[in-house]
């Protein structure tokens, strides 16, 4: 099946130029296989340096909307992981905590100032256990983020441990309690929650794997990633390149998906989240 006229969006991919093919080949690969939009975001560094990478970010986006016929939209944020990588190495954690609210603070500038910046993320709270005190911390960080996606009205992504019910809801109410609308609130990673998603308003962006063939028979609210973080030492994982389009066009052979859904999905779903507008395919 051709994709060529259908707009075919990875939600969550990251561009690293000195470990792997870097922005402008990866974009280049994404597109030939299929691939029209890539939302693009900022890795862990894990150097102390918390905002490096995301001005490295905005010039990757930059490039790829250059040089590129791929569409590339950024979020910038601060991994949860880089809290207790900063605790082993006997940060305090009240002085952990500050730069990263500082990090997010510049976070919130960069959208502000960036048309193709379009969200805040990856944030939230580590997906392994951590004692008492910097779980606490990680979601008042996750909340602080929240006030920010709300102050500047864009969409927030969330890393998190394994999703649940009892989870999107604790979201949807920590967001709900500082004003931002869940809707705009994106959970990275879920499984196939999409119903789970649509009663707590949580938006779920579901790997482009098997539990995207069980999302698309219970509903079209969601949006599919890769989590590709571009690394040759570490080829495709989380998932290739190449795997939203080709998964997209095996939902459309196994008459999972129509081109209707496809537009909903991969288009108008983004653009909602968004705030943005990407072409229309059609």
């Amino acid at each position: 099946m051709n994709l060529k006229n259908l707009p075919i969006t990875d939600n969550h991919i990251h561009v690293d130029n000195e470990n792997g093919y870097g922005a402008e080949k990866v974009a280049k690969i994404f597109y030939n296989a299929g691939g029209k939009v890539m939302i693009v975001l900022n890795k862990p560094t894990f150097d102390g340096n918390l905002t490096k990478s995301m001005d490295i970010l905005v010039k990757d986006v930059e490039k790829i909307n250059k040089n590129t016929d791929v569409k590339a939209f950024g979020l910038v944020g601060v991994h949860p992981a880089e809290l207790t990588v900063m605790l082993k190495r006997g940060i305090s954690l009240e002085k952990a905590k500050e730069k990263m609210i500082d990090a997010l603070n510049y976070a919130k500038k960069l959208v502000e100032e960036n048309d193709f910046i379009v969200g805040i993320g990856e944030v939230g709270r580590p997906h392994y256990e951590v004692d008492e005190e910097t779980w606490k911390a990680s979601n008042e960080i996750l909340k602080y983020a929240m006030v920010i996606a709300k102050d500047i009205d864009c969409s927030l992504q969330i890393h998190a441990e394994s999703a649940t019910e009892e989870q999107f809801k604790e979201f949807s109410e920590m967001a709900e309690e500082v004003g931002l609308n869940p809707d705009k609130v994106i959970k990275h990673h879920c499984g196939d929650m999409v119903l789970e998603g649509e009663k707590y308003k949580i938006f779920p962006s579901i790997i482009a794997s098997k539990p995207v063939e069980s999302a698309v028979k219970k509903s079209l609210r969601f949006v599919m990633e890769t989590d590709y973080i571009d690394d040759l030492k570490r080829p495709g994982v989380v998932l290739g390149i190449k795997t939203v389009p080709r998964r997209t066009r095996k939902l459309m052979e196994m008459d999972l998906l129509d081109e209707e859904g496809c537009f909903k999905i991969h288009k108008e779903n983004i653009e909602k989240l968004y705030n943005v507008e990407i072409d229309n395919y059609g």
